[in-house]
């Protein structure tokens, strides 16, 4: 099983029973209206809750929004509204629902094998019907036989497919005959002299045309692109490359709710107007991923996300450089070390290094007179990478500092040490946990905030340091705890609300950070392609936008190289119990 950690939680692939949902027996009259008081027990979904009461989510959300502001928990309760003509004993007796495992899938979610319908015909073909995970070139490849056979014989006017439709697959001797009407078709016309190939071009592809004829080209850029910009066709042509794992009994639900908010972002891309040519490759179907490296795969695609692994990257990346086709690397941190030669490359996970980067320019250092920044780490500890980079960032940034060390047996007595000879009584005490050890960073983080209330202290810290639990969120808001993440979603946001309520409405589930991802990429770089053409890549400097998880704001890795993101979402541990993402 391929893990990624790019998210900071793990999410479990494991198929598990749902917990039942019983109709609550206690009722409370609000107004002129009647409420099922509901207790939310584990693994139970809105879903699934609204199921058991006959209810729609919407009203759900409408009789509960401060509390499902932050989404659905274990042990809230929600009012249920009764309806009218309810009868609430025969509620109080309708089965148990039970949930079907959450595996969390795009439309048409069943992935067990089914029996293909290959039923022969008296045309010379088969019937195909098309599941979720398969494209016109897999299919094609299955008979094996020519996409262009396939498309011929279905008269198909796009090559994106949809799920369930049955496809006609010519057997071979119909396949003979239709190869030859696409080859006729594609027939180069010569003039009259009879050997000199007539292209016809407009003016756009004339100069393409100059320009990979070796002639001298004075309008090139600094990337080596032609200063002409191929114009949006009006139709988006993605590819998605992900290991789904689609033919095991047990696909990956994290990249299957990956391609949900996929999907859900190709909706409001079209309901604006958009078309979607989208290709989607299960990496799981292939031994050697550079296979597709080739024009069969990837060859009018206006830009590809995945694959997720910077070794899967690696054998793809060179035919999208000659290509010229954006390769969106979706998740994994280590791809960033490609970035610098490749300039087809487009890193959106923001690298440690970028984290510490933002975390530090968040302090908004003044001069040392207002501002005194301490470094706190643990003697003699194995722990010293997040340490080192901390130090770098600050360096690079100017930015002098003080460096507290002390072991974890200290830490009843390390305050004393931290206001004799560390901490300044007039001015703002900046101070780094510079640790993911949990428990230095949880005594740290302690005996900080046991000083906030003599200092003016604002902490910073590794965002492994939220998921510690043994640090108190009352620690956190003592010292206004900033954090500078890759990946945050703040659910008070309309947009966010918005989102969540649409993917339950396709999708009935929750969506999960790998969902929020799949849609934030699929949007801005389809927004990017639409206003800035094919070559959007040269003017993604000119593109900055806040998203649902993400962030962007990409900057050139090296001049020849592609692009890295460098946008963070910041948050802060107020003293009012709330989290306010700058």
């Amino acid at each position: 099983m391929l893990v990624c950690p790019v998210f900071g939680y793990a999410q479990d692939n494991t198929t598990y029973t749902a917990t039942p949902v019983e109709i609550s027996e206690i009722r409370t009259k609000i107004g002129d209206d009647w409420f099922y008081v509901h207790k939310v027990l584990p693994r139970q979904t809105l879903y699934s809750i609204c199921r058991a009461y006959d209810i729609t989510q919407q009203e759900v959300y409408e009789a509960n929004k401060a509390a499902l502001e932050t989404g659905l928990k274990a042990g809230m309760e929600l009012l249920i509204p009764v309806r009218g003509d309810a009868d609430p004993q025969a509620a109080a007796a309708q089965p148990e629902v039970v949930e079907q495992p959450q595996v969390q899938t795009p439309p048409e979610p069943q992935v067990q094998p089914e029996p293909e319908v290959q039923t022969p015909q008296s045309g010379g073909y088969t019937i195909h019907r098309v599941k979720w995970y398969e494209s016109l070139y897999s299919i094609a490849r299955k008979y094996e036989i020519t996409p262009e056979s396939i498309i011929r014989a279905n008269r198909l006017t796009r090559t994106d497919l949809q799920t369930g439709q049955m496809l006609k697959i010519p057997a071979d001797s119909y396949q003979d005959a239709v190869e030859k009407q696409v080859n006729d078709d594609f027939v180069e016309q010569v003039d009259d002299s009879g050997d000199v190939p007539v292209v016809i071009l407009d003016d756009d592809e004339e100069q393409i045309a100059a320009n990979d004829s070796g002639e001298a080209d004075d309008d090139e850029d600094e990337d080596g692109f032609s200063f002409f910009r191929d114009r949006f066709s009006g139709t988006a042509r993605i590819a998605l490359l992900l290991p789904f794992n689609a033919r095991s009994s047990s696909p990956s639900s994290n990249y299957l709710d990956f391609y949900s908010g996929v999907l859900l972002a190709l909706e409001r891309i079209k309901g604006e107007g958009t078309n979607v040519d989208l290709k989607v490759i299960d990496l799981s179907d292939y031994s050697d991923i550079s296979v597709l490296a080739s024009d069969e795969f990837l060859g009018d695609r206006d830009f590809v996300i995945g694959p997720v692994m910077s070794a899967d990257i690696a054998r793809i990346i060179d035919y999208c450089n000659d290509r010229r086709i954006p390769l969106i690397s979706p998740m994994d941190q280590q791809a960033e070390k490609l970035a610098a030669d490749n300039r087809s490359l487009i890193q959106a996970p923001v690298s440690t290094e970028g984290q510490i980067a933002r975390m530090i320019e968040s302090m908004n250092y003044s001069s040392p007179a207002e501002d005194n920044v301490v470094v706190i780490r643990e003697t003699a500890s194995t722990d010293t990478v997040y340490f080192q980079q901390v130090e770098a960032a600050l360096q690079r940034a100017g930015i002098p500092y003080k460096t507290v060390s002390y072991g974890i047996l200290q830490g009843r007595s390390i305050d004393v040490t931290l206001r004799n000879s560390y901490l300044a009584p007039n001015k703002t005490n900046h101070i780094i946990v510079a640790s993911e050890k949990e428990s230095f960073a949880s005594d740290a983080v302690r005996n900080i905030s046991l000083l906030s209330t003599s200092y003016d202290i604002v902490g910073y810290g590794s965002n492994r340091i939220r998921n510690f639990e043994t640090i108190e969120i009352e620690a956190f808001q003592n010292v206004r705890m900033h954090f500078s993440l890759g990946y945050y979603v703040d659910y008070k946001r309309p947009e966010v609300k918005d989102f969540v309520f649409k993917y339950r409405a396709m999708f009935s589930t929750e969506p999960g950070a790998y969902a929020f991802q799949g849609y934030d990429l699929t949007s801005y770089f389809t927004m990017a392609l639409r206003k800035y053409g094919k070559r959007f890549i040269r003017s993604l400097r000119d593109f900055d936008m806040d998203l649902l998880q993400s962030n962007m704001q990409y900057e050139k890795a090296s001049p020849s190289g592609g692009y890295l993101n460098k946008a963070t979402k910041n948050i802060v541990y107020l003293d009012d119990y709330s989290i306010a993402c700058e």
